[in-house]
């Protein structure tokens, strides 16, 4: 008499599922929108307040309404682009707790992941990372802004990414997010004080030198230095004038 068994099942799995075979996953058109639009988001291709459309979004984009609706759809459930009254899309603009909040966090999440990556990076890697910044000096002094805000996220991520902490580098992610439409506001002001070139010089120094402290200093030296000016700037902004003037005159 022939004797049945139960099929082996992995530790810790419930019978019920040991035949559940993982579903194969093939990008669409809407998640390379996706891709794409938080790649903009976070490089400072969108300012603080601007509108985006389906219509306009799809053309930039190259597809049709639909996936450049689902990608819209999933940054508004994200949180990271907003909707008003009359259902229309656009960028949020950070207030000055926002801010405070955001880089309160930056400062914790980046530190770390500068110090994490410093081992891991070869000379081969820190002479691209020089490429990178003297690409973004040479931006900088063509006043080509986005295009310093693109090398500026390279420099960053190049160094973050090396931690191999991918849980940390997706919430350093998820902050620029909600950051880089603002980052605009530094320029053109930051490029005359040139602080973040200053910045990103020692880290490349401290690279060099193997020093992860020096790296984690000189990043979170960085964010502060940003953090002030960006303050400034969103201080100047006429929203914010005018909120300031309604609550001087409550007072």
């Amino acid at each position: 008499m022939a004797v049945t068994t139960s099929p082996p099942h992995a530790e810790g799995i419930s019978p019920a599922l040991q035949f559940v075979r993982p579903v194969e996953r093939y990008d669409t058109l809407a998640d390379r929108a996706y891709e794409q639009l938080r790649h903009a988001l976070m490089t400072g291709s969108f300012h603080p307040g601007q509108k985006l459309t389906i219509r306009k979004l799809a053309a930039v984009l190259g597809i049709s309404a639909t996936p450049a609706r689902d990608a819209i759809s999933r940054l508004l459930s994200e949180r990271i682009l907003e909707t008003d009254a009359n259902r229309n899309v656009s960028v949020p603009i950070l207030d000055e707790r926002r801010l405070n909040e955001i880089y309160a966090i930056r400062g914790a999440l980046e530190g770390l992941a500068a110090e994490l990556g410093t081992p891991q990076l070869t000379s081969e890697d820190i002479d691209r990372l020089e490429q990178i910044q003297m690409a973004l000096i040479s931006a900088m002094d063509r006043k080509e802004y986005k295009r310093v805000l693109l090398e500026n996220g390279e420099f960053h991520f190049t160094i973050y990414h090396a931690s191999g902490n991918e849980m940390l580098v997706q919430s350093i992610q998820q902050l620029w997010l909600k950051l880089g439409p603002a980052l605009n506001l530094l320029y053109p002001a930051y490029n005359h004080s040139r602080k973040g070139v200053s910045n990103h010089l020692e880290t490349l120094r401290a690279l060099r030198a193997r020093d992860a402290a020096g790296v984690r200093a000189a990043i979170e030296r960085d964010l502060r230095d940003g953090l002030g000016e960006l303050s400034a700037a969103l201080q100047a902004q006429p929203h914010n004038r005018q909120a300031q003037a309604t609550r001087e005159g409550e007072s």
